[in-house]
């Protein structure tokens, strides 16, 4: 079975006036996006030599109850679709929980260079991106073989959500944005 056939898309996962609302409130929250570090621990470092991103960390203890409303709806969605990834491939995957959801925001020049999402200090055993927009340039999502062979992209679409297994056989990247902003909202599951 060829790797590609673990990266598995979702279209449709909300309905689309929640993807409205979800930009709305992206938009509203632009001033809270911070700067993405790499590492997702508390030695983490933002280096934009690597990654060129801004994110804003959504989660069930934040003093605003939009961040909470918005954190439990995407950790469902996430949850469900991983449900459905687990039954698409046909593999025991034992999850636990998401762990973490993020909004990233790339604006022009924006980009993460080849990675993988899974590390010693912070383990992950599936990775999830929902696109929430389509109104830039550049920006894609590109994966290939761990040979650096076979490089191939996701078609950019609006409600659409893409999971993989976090591990070293999945390297990634998010080509440069060379116009507008791309929004997408990033989970982990352990």
């Amino acid at each position: 079975m060829e790797l590609k056939n673990f990266v598995k898309i979702y279209d449709e996962v909300l309905p689309w006036q929640v993807v409205s609302k979800l930009l709305k409130f992206v938009n509203f929250s632009d001033k809270e996006f911070q700067k993405a570090a790499i590492g997702g621990n508390k030695t983490s470092k933002v280096d934009f030599d690597i990654r060129k991103t801004f994110n804003l960390d959504l989660n069930n203890l934040s003093n605003s109850l939009t961040n909470v409303h918005w954190y439990c709806l995407l950790t469902h969605a996430f949850e469900t679709a991983i449900k459905n990834y687990i039954y698409d491939v046909k593999i025991q995957i034992p999850i636990k929980s998401i762990i973490t959801v993020q909004i990233l925001k790339y604006q022009n020049k924006g980009f993460y260079t080849w990675h993988t999402d899974h590390f010693a200090d912070n383990p992950r055993t599936l990775s999830c991106i929902l696109l929430l927009n389509n109104d830039y340039e550049g920006g894609n999502l590109c994966f290939r073989n761990p040979d650096s062979s076979g490089e191939w992209e996701v078609e950019v679409k609006p409600n659409r959500m893409i999971i993989w297994p976090s591990n070293f056989l999945y390297p990634h990247t998010v080509k440069p944005v060379t116009k507008g902003r791309r929004y997408s909202v990033v989970a982990w599951a352990l």
